[in-house]
């Protein structure tokens, strides 16, 4: 079998297996929100990071506007609810599936919005602040905890 194959194959049994942990809901005793986090308080630690990363960028009267629509656009997850667990037990595998994709692609529509705000924020900062920003943002690449260093 060639690397692609092995690819796809990985990622439909990760896709199934998300949606299997999915269609049981919350019931799997890790937590109240998604990562088992507490969804008030993945809102205060959002807040708390937002209020961080506008202190260190030392932002000016002008770039303020872009900052506030920034800010706005949230991007956690929270904020888009799954589907009730009590429904999708009613479903068979392949409706589950269709029903995890669907809120996988409502994170995705959530994600695109948050980057067009990113980027027009990021336009107006300068090459100094666009460091800072750089520097305090997640970096996808799994290095976990080591933001800013």
């Amino acid at each position: 079998m060639n690397k692609s194959v092995k690819m796809i194959l990985a990622g439909v049994a990760i896709i199934a297996l998300s949606a299997n942990a999915f269609a049981h809901g919350d019931d799997c005793g890790y937590g109240h929100g998604p990562m088992g986090m507490d969804p008030e308080r993945m809102e205060k630690m959002h807040e708390q990071h937002l209020a961080t990363l506008h202190d260190k960028l030392k932002l000016t009267a002008q770039q303020e506007p872009a900052w506030t629509k920034f800010a706005a656009q949230h991007p956690l997850p929270g904020q888009l609810k799954r589907p009730d667990p009590a429904e999708m037990e009613k479903l068979n595998a392949p409706q589950r599936l269709e029903k995890g994709l669907e809120h996988l692609r409502a994170m995705e529509a959530r994600l695109a919005e948050h980057l067009a705000a990113l980027k027009e924020f990021y336009a107006v900062l300068t090459p100094e602040q666009q460091k800072v920003f750089d520097d305090q943002m997640p970096r996808f690449d799994g290095r976990r905890g080591q933001r800013g260093k």
